[in-house]
């Protein structure tokens, strides 16, 4: 599905894990991705994949709340990709799932023009709100009963470069 989005651009794998999603876009090509893991025995297996890779020089590691400041702070800019993909049990947490959904905001806004978040949920969006102010989405991909993405874009106002 996003074949041929990562040649060059910058991308933002938050709750990273292994580094599954991230590496796959450095393979794709990415020039850089930012990686953030809290579980610090998780994270050393991601730093060990990015070693083993040889992949360092286009792979950003933090290891620290995806849903903190920081994740974003620290990320590149404009990003064209960034990958959200929480723990189930947190997205069917009320208030963990509108934290999400709160960084999916913030993240929206370091996207450049063609960039979108991709969110990865069980929560079917047709029954469980998944809207975000600013940005336009969710464009819903369903992966089985419980597996849905989401997507979100820049509004095309915002995402037009200003030429007429």
């Amino acid at each position: 599905m996003l074949r041929g989005h990562f040649e060059g651009v910058a991308v933002i794998d938050l709750f990273a894990g292994v580094g599954t999603m991230g590496l796959e876009a450095i393979s794709q090509g990415a020039a850089s991705v930012l990686m953030v893991e809290q579980d610090r025995r998780i994270f050393n297996l991601l730093e060990r994949n990015v070693q083993e890779l040889d992949c360092a020089d286009r792979a950003d590691l933090l290891c620290g709340d995806a849903l903190g400041a920081m994740a974003l702070l620290r990320a590149p800019r404009p990003v064209h990709v960034c990958f959200v993909d929480p723990p189930f049990a947190m997205m069917e947490d009320e208030a963990l799932r509108q934290r999400i959904l709160d960084q999916v905001q913030e993240a929206g806004q370091l996207l450049d023009p063609s960039g979108f978040v991709v969110l990865r949920t069980p929560l079917d969006p047709d029954r469980v709100l998944h809207s975000v102010p600013g940005l336009d989405g969710p464009e819903v991909h369903a992966h089985g009963k419980n597996h849905f993405v989401c997507l979100y874009a820049l509004p095309p106002e915002e995402a037009d470069d200003g030429c007429a």
